[in-house]
C-alpha cells in the first residue's frame, strides 16, 4: 500500500495536549496482512482472560479484529486524552534478514495503525520495525514519510539486542530523520519471548550514543514473582544519559503496583523525563489504588481514563501526560 505523505501537525508552542504514548490494538488473523496472533497465543490464558474481563465479544463488529479496533476507537473517542501513540507489532526476523512467520506470536502491520490514524484524527501511529530485518532502512524511510514519527521495537519478542553495531546504520538514519525510539524494557509476560535479557535497559546505550530520544517502554519494571528486576539498571541509564526516558505502560496493574510508587519517590529530575502510557488494553487494576483514587471514580468507566486517574494520583511530573508530545513535535513543526 502506498501512501501520500502525511502533512505535519500543527503545533501550538503553548498547547499540553494529554497523550497516551504507550497503547496497543490487536489482531486475531482473520486478515493475516493486517496482523494475527498464533494458535498458541490465542490459546494461552492471557489472552483468553483478557477476552472475558472486557467482554469484547459484546462490541460491534462482524470479526474478533473488528471488534478489537472498534473498541479502541470508541473508548478513546469517548476519553478525555487528546491523542494516543498506536503501536504496531513486527514480525521476528532470522539473522539472514528473513521473516520467520513460524516463530512469530503477535504481529500488527505499519500499515494497519497508519490507516487507522487516517480514520481517527485522536490517533498517532507508533510502527514497529524489527531491527534485523533487511529493508529496515528502507520501512523506516516509509513509514517516517507516511506521517509516523515513533518506532516500537520490542526487544523479547522480536530478539533484538539494542546494542549490536550492525544495527548503527538504522540507527543513524533515525537520527537523521528525528524519529523517536521505544524499546520495550523489564519483563516480557504476555507473550512468547527470544530473551528476556534484550530487555535490560543496560542494552540501550549503543542507541542513545547516536543522540537518538528513546523511550524505555515499562522502565525496566518487573512483576513480583520475576526472576531479576531491571528497574535499577533503568535509574542507572537515565543518569547517564539525558536523551533517555520511560514510560508507565501496565504499571497500574496488580502485579505491579508498585513500581508507580518506586517511580514517584526518584528525585524530580528523574520523574520529568517520565512518559505517560497505560498499555491498553491491559485493563488498570483498581484494588491496589483504592485510596488514592476513591472506591468509584466516574472514570473507571473508560479503561484509557481509569489508569491517567491511577497515574494522576501520584508525583511523576508536571509534563508527565504531555511529556511524548514534546518529545514527537520537534519533528513535526
Amino acid at each position: 500500500m502506498v501512501y501520500e505523505k502525511k502533512q505535519p501537525v500543527a503545533i501550538s508552542q503553548s498547547s499540553s495536549p494529554v497523550v497516551d504514548a504507550h497503547t496497543h490494538v490487536f489482531c486475531w488473523g482473520e486478515n493475516p496482512e493486517e496482523g494475527f496472533m498464533s494458535d498458541v497465543t490465542q490459546r494461552a490464558l492471557l489472552p483468553r482472560l483478557l477476552l472475558w474481563m472486557t467482554k469484547l465479544k459484546r462490541e460491534s463488529g462482524e470479526t474478533l479484529s473488528a471488534k478489537m479496533r472498534n473498541r479502541l476507537l470508541r473508548h478513546l473517542r469517548e476519553s478525555s486524552l487528546d491523542y494516543a501513540v498506536v503501536l504496531a507489532q513486527d514480525a521476528v526476523y532470522r539473522e539472514d534478514g528473513s521473516r520467520n512467520d513460524a516463530a512469530t506470536h503477535f504481529y500488527v502491520s505499519n500499515d494497519y495503525v497508519l490507516e487507522l490514524a487516517r480514520e481517527c484524527p485522536k490517533v498517532l501511529p507508533g510502527v514497529s520495525i524489527n531491527l534485523w530485518r533487511s529493508d529496515a532502512l528502507r520501512e523506516l524511510e516509509r513509514c517516517h514519510a507516511a506521517g509516523s514519527r515513533l518506532v516500537k521495537i520490542h526487544t523479547s519478542i522480536q530478539g533484538v539486542d539494542p546494542s549490536l553495531e550492525r544495527f548503527d546504520p538504522f540507527y543513524r538514519l533515525a537520527a537523521d530523520l528525528g524519529m523517536v525510539l521505544m524499546f520495550h524494557t523489564g519483563y516480557e509476560h504476555t507473550c512468547r519471548v527470544v530473551s528476556q535479557a534484550y530487555a535490560d535497559p543496560k542494552l540501550l546505550a549503543r542507541p542513545l550514543d547516536h543522540g537518538l530520544t528513546v523511550i524505555a517502554a515499562h522502565a525496566g519494571t518487573c512483576a513480583v514473582f520475576d526472576r531479576q528486576d531491571f528497574y535499577p539498571s533503568f535509574v542507572r541509564m537515565m543518569h547517564r544519559y539525558p536523551n533517555l526516558y520511560g514510560d508507565t505502560a501496565v504499571l497500574a496493574t496488580t502485579v505491579r503496583w508498585f513500581a508507580l510508587r518506586r517511580l514517584s519517590h526518584e528525585p524530580e529530575w528523574l520523574r520529568s523525563r517520565i512518559v505517560h502510557g497505560s498499555d491498553y488494553p491491559l485493563p488498570p487494576a483498581r484494588l491496589p489504588f483504592l485510596l488514592r483514587t476513591s472506591l468509584f471514580p466516574p472514570e473507571r468507566r473508560n479503561p484509557l481514563d481509569m489508569d491517567l486517574r491511577i497515574k494522576r494520583a501520584y508525583r511523576l511530573g508536571p509534563a508527565y501526560e504531555s511529556q511524548v508530545w514534546g518529545l514527537l513535535s520537534p519533528a513535526t513543526r
